[in-house]
């Protein structure tokens, strides 16, 4: 849950800069085979993509690593009676054949449906289209009633993004737009929540100091026992 983030791209290289109040520049290559650059506020992006050039090799070789890895593990998933989690429950998947792409999240049932039933990838992202766009709808909610609950605080975020962010939960900029990751809408509602009254709280205290937790533990007094469960997910 960084301060203040920006995407960029460098030949086949697209990475993010996360700025802080660090001394020096480090570089760093995600599961998801992401790249994140965690930078100096004072860091100009000429002298990070300068640095990122100089390590293309390295960052290729362990992104592309991760991204065979990936493609691996596709090959035994993504099928009929496999398990996902939605809302805090698990539910089975149930892959149709389709003219039509669609994802329906019934009970404790998730309908994937494709003209080709065999074509892994293409499920993942029809899937994960699904997630998505559950979130959008069920996250501004969320997002709402925390802030009703929350109105003598006069929390006044400038936007709300929601986006794939496997590596985070959320995030705040110091614009004040509140990021959330897509994967949590895996999650039972209580993990969304303290995100969301996290992110808020950096509204008020840009930073993890000691004025921050004392409002989120005013706010969220269980914050504790939430963070480490919703670490279980995200290892």
């Amino acid at each position: 849950m960084q301060t203040d983030q920006q995407s960029y791209k460098l030949h086949d290289i697209e990475f993010r800069i996360v700025y802080s109040r660090r001394r020096t520049l480090g570089i760093s290559v995600l599961p998801d085979s992401s790249v994140i650059v965690r930078a100096p506020y004072r860091a100009s992006v000429k002298t990070i993509s300068r640095i990122v050039q100089e390590k293309a090799a390295w960052i290729i070789k362990h992104r592309d690593n991760y991204r065979q890895n990936d493609n691996t593990r596709l090959n035994g998933s993504f099928a009929t009676g496999e398990k996902q989690l939605f809302r805090g429950k698990e539910c089975t998947m149930q892959i149709i054949q389709s003219k039509k792409p669609f994802v329906r999240f019934n009970d404790n049932v998730i309908e994937v449906g494709l003209e080709n039933t065999d074509d892994k990838q293409a499920i993942k992202r029809i899937l994960y289209r699904g997630y998505k766009s559950e979130a959008e709808k069920y996250f501004p909610k969320m997002l709402s009633m925390a802030l009703k609950v929350n109105e003598n605080q006069m929390f006044k975020p400038t936007g709300l993004v929601i986006r794939s962010m496997k590596s985070r939960w959320g995030s705040c900029s110091k614009k004040g737009i509140i990021t959330l990751s897509t994967e949590l809408i895996k999650l039972p509602d209580i993990f969304i929540e303290y995100v969301i009254i996290h992110e808020l709280c950096h509204l008020k205290h840009h930073n993890h100091g000691k004025d921050y937790y004392t409002l989120l533990t005013e706010l969220f007094p269980d914050w504790k026992r939430v963070r480490k469960d919703l670490r279980a997910y995200f290892h």
